[in-house]
């Protein structure tokens, strides 16, 4: 009860914010020289860039020649925004996405204006340009969060030492292979090192761990890829086979010496160079992880998963735009991620940082970051708006990527890409908020050590089970399947 009546409180809150902002919000924001100035706030990953200032006034001063639209970009932390996006405070556009601000359910609460006329007449060209991930930023057929196009499809990776495996052991590294083919490498490794432990591996466990299933209710409630949308087919995370055989296999690593035995302790590994076998999500073509500078020795990457395309990864970065602004705002917030979509150059100011201080052009077309765009605007691209609208990052003069890497990327999602059969469908959370804060608690207590290996899944699986189902499990997927069922019948029929 205590719950719900903070919830009331909150939502009334809100509502009165709207009211005022409305009123006055949007005028604060126009400028006497009649450019229109746009509150911007993004995610912050880690410190706030030291050069963020200069940079912005860079982009700002091309945007505003061009479109007459200039921002004030912050970076707030997910708490931050949390507590922002809770109080109605305003804003004309915010970071939201399916594991920071979650973008379903800001858009389910009205947080977010409704866009899908005025993106189509007014932004032709970003609508052409995100066409067709529209889906992710839509409910109920309305459109009212802008996806920033990035890699919209989950693909897992192992990052090898190659020196070792292929150039010591006579090992071969392929481009593919199957999670439980790491295997004889793990092995191979442990019996030339016998105290060490091959396998990367931190409390955090293995990386994208849930992106071969579409995470239908965060990862309680889930829908395996190659189902079809039938309401029936929607389960607790415990009964997916793949999920379970995938932590019996970890366990496995473990026991054998495999992985570290204070695995679920461990916060970061990064600065033990000479652990040969870590983990990935990325994307086709990505360097990032293979840059031999960084590592002293070279790594190969091989895919076991995907690309999956679900609703959660197709959330991986979006905009949503104030539910407060009015129709002039919220057409300069458009028209400013139509520029930022479609104007590499400009698109690289706040991707990269300043030509010649932060990053400059290679002769093949990438960018390569300077020493002080490293130290000093080092930012994440989806922070700042679509990774795929940028240029593309060489991560040395000599290692250099392949400028075409995005269209690589997109047509593999056509052709090889792993579709859920519910994209569109986004669960209304509120309706069973307290069975799922009830089961998250459940989970936490057992979720570390099942995702490093530590547990015993056939040991621990029958108690989570049974706490879980005691805490309305059963509730929460048959309220999940009713929804679906009601969303099937208005899609698809």
């Amino acid at each position: 009860m205590l719950r719900k009546f903070i919830n009331i409180i909150v939502a009334v809150f809100f509502a009165i914010s709207l009211s005022v902002f409305m009123l006055t919000g949007c005028e604060a924001t126009r400028k006497n020289d009649d450019s229109i100035v746009l509150r911007w706030v993004t995610y912050q990953a880690s410190d706030v860039p030291l050069d963020i200032k200069e940079v912005v006034e860079a982009a700002n001063a091309v945007s505003k020649e061009k479109i007459g639209v200039t921002v004030k970009l912050e970076f707030q932390p997910s708490d931050k925004l949390n507590l922002m996006m809770a109080s109605g405070e305003y804003y004309d556009m915010v970071f939201t996405s399916s594991w920071v601000n979650p973008f379903d359910k800001g858009a389910t609460a009205g947080l977010y204006r409704d866009v899908t006329d005025l993106v189509k007449t007014e932004t032709p060209a970003l609508y052409d340009y995100v066409d067709p991930f529209w889906d992710a930023g839509t409910v109920n057929g309305r459109i009212y969060g802008i996806p920033l196009l990035k890699d919209m499809g989950a693909e897992e990776m192992f990052r090898i030492n190659s020196d070792y495996f292929e150039g010591k052991k006579g090992m071969t590294i392929p481009e593919r292979m199957n999670f439980e083919d790491i295997e004889p490498f793990l092995k191979a490794y442990k019996e030339d090192f016998p105290g060490r432990y091959p396998l990367d591996m931190t409390r955090g466990g293995v990386p994208g761990y849930m992106n071969s299933v579409e995470r239908v209710v965060q990862t309680l409630v889930v829908l395996p890829f190659g189902e079809g949308h039938e309401a029936s087919n929607v389960i607790p995370f415990y009964e997916c086979d793949q999920l379970m055989d995938r932590f019996r296999l970890l366990h496995k690593w473990y026991k054998a010496g495999y992985i570290h035995p204070d695995a679920a302790t461990i916060e970061s590994t990064t600065s033990d160079k000479s652990i040969p076998v870590r983990f990935g999500v990325a994307w086709k073509g990505y360097q990032g992880f293979s840059n031999p500078e960084n590592w002293g020795f070279n790594v190969k990457t091989s895919i076991y998963e995907g690309p999956f395309l679900s609703r959660s990864s197709e959330q991986g970065a979006m905009i949503g735009i104030c539910a407060a602004c009015d129709d002039e705002h919220t057409k300069a917030c458009l028209k400013y991620l139509e520029l930022l979509s479609t104007d590499k150059r400009f698109r690289d100011i706040l991707a990269y940082g300043i030509e010649g201080k932060h990053f400059e052009y290679l002769e093949n077309g990438t960018v390569l970051r300077t020493d002080t765009g490293l130290s000093r605007y080092n930012t994440a691209l989806y922070q700042t708006g679509a990774s795929a609208a940028a240029s593309v990052e060489s991560v040395s003069r000599t290692f250099l990527a392949d400028p075409d890497q995005w269209k690589g990327v997109f047509e593999e999602y056509k052709t090889d890409g792993i579709y859920s059969a519910i994209n569109g469908f986004a669960y209304d959370q509120a309706r069973k908020e307290d069975i799922i804060a009830a089961l998250n608690a459940i989970y936490s207590d057992y979720k570390t050590e099942l995702i490093t290996g530590t547990s015993d899944p056939d040991e621990v699986l029958p108690v989570m089970k049974k706490r879980m189902e005691e805490a309305g499990m059963k509730e929460l997927v048959e309220d999940v399947r009713q929804q679906l069922e009601e969303w099937k019948k208005l899609n698809h029929e």
